[in-house]
């Protein structure tokens, strides 16, 4: 791979293994919430996610992390992979930590206090508070799937190559 090429797929390995990983988080939780229903999902009449859902997004967020461990090392190679690992850690520790706070408080102004019947996937995404241990779990789960992803897309360990001998005749 030439410099050039190694300096495009870097990048763009990285941004669609993001994009990747985040897109299967919100599909397969999506999923879970229209099969599963709210009552699942929700902690009573509360805004806070139950600890069933909780657990099963654990599963989602691995099996998405390693879908976009696999696609970053395919496209990008091991430095997409370690960019992808470093937004997702960095990303989810800082809402773990509390530290996009401002950021919630915008995201929650317009929520309802009773939860409406008719509620849907993106709108409990967007108003759903998690608990602060499953948010470390989330963090833990997306950097183990995008490590296993990676390996499996990188594929077993090759043979050297042997230099071909010139035989004197």
């Amino acid at each position: 791979m030439s410099c050039i090429g190694t300096l495009i797929r870097i990048p763009i390995g990285t941004i669609l293994g993001y994009i990747v990983m985040m897109g299967g988080i919100f599909a397969g939780l999506s999923a879970v919430m229209v099969f599963a229903g709210v009552d699942f999902c929700y902690d009573g009449d509360s805004w806070v996610a139950s600890d069933r859902f909780c657990a099963v997004s654990l599963g989602v967020t691995a099996v998405a992390a390693f879908l976009g461990g696999f696609t970053a090392m395919r496209i990008g190679g091991t430095m997409a992979v370690v960019l992808v690992c470093v937004l997702a850690a960095g990303l989810g520790s800082l809402s773990a930590l509390g530290m996009l706070g401002e950021a919630d408080e915008i995201q929650l102004k317009d929520r309802p206090e009773q939860r409406p019947d008719d509620l849907g996937a993106l709108q409990a995404a967007q108003w759903s508070e998690n608990p602060n241990e499953w948010e470390w779990g989330n963090v833990a789960a997306s950097l183990a799937g995008l490590a296993v992803g990676a390996a499996v897309g990188k594929g077993a360990p090759r043979e050297p190559k042997r230099a071909k001998s010139k035989s004197r005749e």
